[in-house]
């Protein structure tokens, strides 16, 4: 059997999005969902019980990630799992992360309803911590893959000191607690997600297909030059760290537009100036670069053009410079098989599908490291994200939903 948006009980979905859109709201139409306050505590409740409702088996594991598990035919087949997440920014969308939470248990919940049964079990779950609003971003899931060491999880903290441990200690859920090993017993693992972006919906198409997920390098430039009397040095005796730093600005969005447009982004969005004082000029500017690429041939290309621009431009004002890596995350390729289970879905269900990376990163980018990992794209209205104003259209949210459905049974039955 194969699903198309019609079998989709929309009502539910949007009710339970509803439902969700509650807990945290703010009165901006925004909600405030961080991992184990009293809110994400609800909203993992409430999607539990949903999950109970369809007749999965609901628990939380060692991390405080929520998991339900469908039994298959052949119990000792390894599971194919879908989820996102149901924390979120401050002030955030009611469509990121959540709705891929309750896609996939809309899709589970019908093959219940139909009584179609798979040969391997699927699963679902929702990671804590993926937008990094209390403690860091996809954490729920570097804890799952074994991305973090023991010894650096035991001082992960909030801004107010309080320590991750302790709080997934004493977080109450109302579920059973089971230890997972997240490195066996996975076929796969999909994520659906709103696009975060225009494509999709300039296209008229309402399926994306994630070919790859840009892997984000932060780095944190200092430029030191010399302060000094803002009208009375010469032109030829100034050292501006601050004039550099604009042009070293200018000159990698010019090198991203011309140079790797379409396979890597680059962001400068934090800079400080001392002693940022309106008639001295800058002895010492600090700025931060995101710089992300479709896969790490581009990622090395971009390095090292990065590097060559802050050199050219430092020596253009005879300052001193220097830069470090404050983060790394390698882009991810999705699984060839899984893209096309998902183009597999899309066609069962009567719908159009496009390539797309994502430059956004996604717990799907972790997952990679233990299963096959994939993800699919639906359409979010003017691209908005991170905001109140987030929405996705009915009509895309049932088409998310089958697609996801035909390929979950794909998966599941193939050899």
């Amino acid at each position: 059997m194969r699903f198309t948006a019609d079998d989709v009980n929309l009502d539910r979905v949007l009710s339970r999005l509803s439902h969700l859109a509650g807990i945290g709201a703010t009165a901006a139409g925004g909600i405030t969902r961080h991992t184990f306050s009293p809110e994400h505590v609800q909203a993992t409740r409430d999607a539990a019980n949903w999950m109970i409702e369809a007749g999965l088996d609901a628990f939380v594991d060692q991390y405080g990630n929520l998991l339900a598990h469908r039994a298959g035919t052949e119990a000792a087949e390894d599971r194919v799992l879908s989820g996102s997440h149901l924390d979120s920014v401050p002030n955030g969308g009611n469509f990121d992360g959540v709705l891929g939470v309750l896609a996939p248990l809309e899709a589970l919940t019908l093959l219940q309803e139909k009584g179609l049964r798979t040969r391997r079990p699927l699963g679902l779950v929702s990671f804590i911590e993926e937008e990094g609003a209390r403690f860091q971003g996809l954490l729920g899931s570097a804890l799952a893959v074994g991305q973090i060491p023991d010894d650096e999880i035991a001082d992960i903290r909030d801004a107010e000191g309080n320590r991750y441990l302790d709080l997934v200690a004493t977080s109450d859920f109302g579920l059973p607690r089971r230890h997972v090993d997240w490195t066996r017993g996975l076929h796969a693992f999909l994520e659906l997600h709103i696009e975060q972006g225009k494509r999709l919906e300039a296209a008229g198409i309402p399926i994306g297909l994630v070919s790859s997920i840009a892997g984000p390098t932060f780095l944190r430039v200092t430029f030191t030059g010399q302060a000094d009397h803002a009208g009375a040095t010469e032109w030829k005796d100034r050292r501006d760290s601050l004039l550099a730093a604009a042009m070293a600005i200018v000159a990698l969005r010019d090198m991203a537009i011309r140079e790797f447009e379409g396979r890597a982004h680059v962001t400068v969005g934090a800079l400080k100036v001392s002693p940022n004082v309106t008639n001295v000029i800058a002895g010492e500017t600090v700025f931060n670069i995101d710089y992300r690429s479709a896969n790490d041939v581009t990622r090395k290309a971009m390095n090292n053009r990065i590097g060559e621009i802050l050199a050219e431009s430092a020596a253009s004002q005879r300052i001193d410079y220097e830069f470090r890596e404050l983060h790394r995350a390698p882009p991810v390729e999705t699984a060839a098989h899984l893209r096309k289970a998902l183009e597999n879905g899309a066609s069962a269900a009567g719908l159009q599908c496009m390539p797309l990376v994502s430059w956004a990163a996604h717990d799907a980018m972790n997952m990679a490291r233990v299963t096959s990992s994939g993800m699919l794209f639906v359409p979010c209205r003017d691209g908005r994200s991170h905001t109140p104003e987030e929405y996705v259209s009915p009509k895309d949210i049932a088409s998310g939903v089958a697609v996801l459905a035909n390929a979950l049974l794909e998966l599941a039955d193939q050899d």
